[in-house]
């Protein structure tokens, strides 16, 4: 069996093995624990591609509630060489949801695998299971008395522990989420049980306080790979702020990006500001976060006109570019951080810099999802929310907020130097490769780290017009090989964009995707674990004489 880098019908899995082997799960673990019908399978389908379309189906899911029931399932796709693909919630829609890159595959559905095992007040860390999520634990840490905040992404339904493995990104401190997970579970290819970090050691009595024991540090291996299936994961939280300020800037020109980014980074790298900021771009601020309607302002062909963007930013109240931040700790250091903020971002001609204060002992509750709109501009509402680490799923409302009820969005990430050199070289970059396809520009820069930004910018389109899908998918396929001849390789990527993201690492003739191959090969003779993620194939499935 040969595979072309882009077309993962060839590797499809035959529907009577995949069908023999479903049978299997279903004594083994009862047929509840099994899901095959159609109409079932339709919610782990790819959320945005074109109904008609059938290279991202399942053949069916199984969904086990322990660790046992995966290495279950782990021997009977081994036995049958059908191909698994796991997901933990499934909700990263703009990347491809819980759909298979293998048609045919089955899925591994860690929903039902939702306990809090641990919550420690005094190291500020849990031990979570796949299938909970911020929402899950946000509730548990109230409902408990603990004193303790999680970094959360923007929408709170999503798995703590797949956000994690996707390089997910959060927004107080501690907002890179790999960096602050602490000790694996991780159900191998084989059926045996591994743990990371400390949790070698069977008799290991901090296994999260600490992310390296003896030897290679592995936990990284398993985000963003097809080497094993994650059942358990240490998290690591803080400590609940005496103060907490929800801050932003708004500058009116576009380009006053660069003098932004030279502005902020300082701040970061000082610590003065220690979560991660957010720069919207006007379609993502006014549109998505601040709740208008593009069918309201244009109804014309391609991007909507610079003029009519700019009345849009007008309406929402927000300038061209409105970036969120938010400072943590004592009363006094918080206000000592606020006025130094405030004269940085002065120094920027017509920047708007404003913020809210909150006492941290009671910030989550005068900004929880029941406080209402009226009480200020949506985006605002939602910022506050957002990085004092209560998840909600309000945004939901505007997320197809150019075609009401039919539109969809692919996600297009590539990472770069915290400069405003780079920002602005990028934006550029990437306005002109949206604009030059039809599509409006709307991006979100977030600052993953004092050194580093990433742009994700989305591509919005109507589903249910099969040539505006095709020429959607074709377009972030195209957008991720110009931008990788620029220096630019995504974050993330769609399932049908991630051959094409590897392909662009071919340093030292393609030496990383044939190291990824050597160790999938070696942990996962069969392939049976998610063949084709992040473009990491099993032996069967590459390309001939690759």
């Amino acid at each position: 069996m040969t595979l072309g880098p882009l077309d993962a019908s060839e590797a499809a899995v035959s529907p009577d093995a995949a069908a023999r082997a479903l049978d299997a799960l279903g004594r083994e673990l009862g047929a509840g624990a099994v899901t095959r019908s159609e109409a079932a399978l339709r919610e782990y389908r790819d959320p945005y591609s074109f109904a008609g379309w059938d290279t991202h189906v399942a053949s069916g899911v199984v969904a086990p509630t322990s660790v046992e029931q995966v290495q279950t399932v782990v021997r009977v796709a081994a036995e049958h060489r059908v191909p698994l693909w796991t997901f933990s919630q499934g909700r990263n829609n703009g990347y491809g949801g819980a759909a298979p890159r293998v048609a045919n595959s089955i899925l591994v559905n860690l929903r039902e695998m939702d306990r809090i095992l641990e919550i420690d007040d005094d190291l500020c860390h849990a031990i979570v299971e796949p299938g909970v999520r911020f929402l899950d634990l946000y509730a548990a840490l109230k409902q408990g008395g603990h004193a303790l905040w999680q970094s959360i992404p923007d929408i709170g339904w999503g798995s703590i522990v797949g956000n994690t493995l996707d390089h997910g990104v959060g927004f107080i401190g501690l907002g890179d989420h790999p960096q602050r997970q602490c000790g694996m579970e991780v159900v191998l290819a084989s059926g045996d049980v591994l743990r990371t970090g400390l949790g070698a050691l069977p008799t290991a009595r901090n296994w999260t306080a600490a992310r390296r024991g003896f030897g290679p540090t592995v936990d990284s291996l398993f985000m963003q790979s097809n080497f094993g299936i994650v059942t358990k994961m240490g998290v690591w939280l803080r400590p609940q702020p005496e103060s907490y300020m929800s801050c932003e800037v708004n500058v009116e020109n576009e380009d006053d990006l660069g003098m932004l980014i030279e502005t902020l980074r300082p701040l970061m790298l000082d610590g003065t500001i220690e979560n991660i900021p957010v720069a919207f771009s006007p379609s993502m601020s006014a549109g998505v976060f601040g709740g208008l309607n593009r069918a309201d302002y244009y109804d014309g062909d391609g991007p909507v006109p610079r003029e009519i963007v700019k009345r849009m930013v007008d309406d929402a109240g927000v300038g061209w570019w409105y970036m969120r931040f938010a400072l943590y700790g004592l009363d006094e250091v918080v206000d000592a951080k606020w006025r130094r903020c405030q004269k940085a971002f002065a120094r920027i001609p017509g920047a708007r810099v404003t913020g809210r204060q909150y006492d941290g002992a009671t910030a989550q509750e005068q900004v929880a999802p029941r406080r209402a709109p009226e009480d200020g501009p949506l985006i605002q509402v939602h910022a506050d929310r957002t990085q004092a680490g209560v998840p909600g799923l309000e945004i939901l409302d505007n997320i197809s907020w150019d075609e009401a009820d039919t539109a969809g969005h692919l996600d297009y990430s590539p990472v770069a130097a915290l400069t405003g050199e780079e920002a602005v070289r990028q934006h550029k970059l990437l306005r002109t490769l949206f604009e030059s396809r039809g599509f409006d520009y709307a991006s979100s820069l977030m600052m993953i780290s004092p050194r580093s930004f990433v742009n994700i910018a989305s591509l919005w389109f109507d589903t249910t017009d099969e040539a505006a899908c095709r020429h959607a998918y074709d377009s972030i396929r195209w957008m991720v090989r110009e931008a990788g001849k620029e220096g630019y390789v995504p974050y993330r990527a769609h399932l049908d964009v991630m051959d094409v993201a590897a392909e662009q690492q071919s340093f030292g003739d393609h030496a990383m995707r044939r190291f990824n191959e050597a160790v999938k090969d070696a942990v996962d003779p069969f392939g049976i674990l998610a063949p084709g993620k992040q473009g990491i194939w099993p032996a069967a499935m590459r390309p001939a004489g690759r």
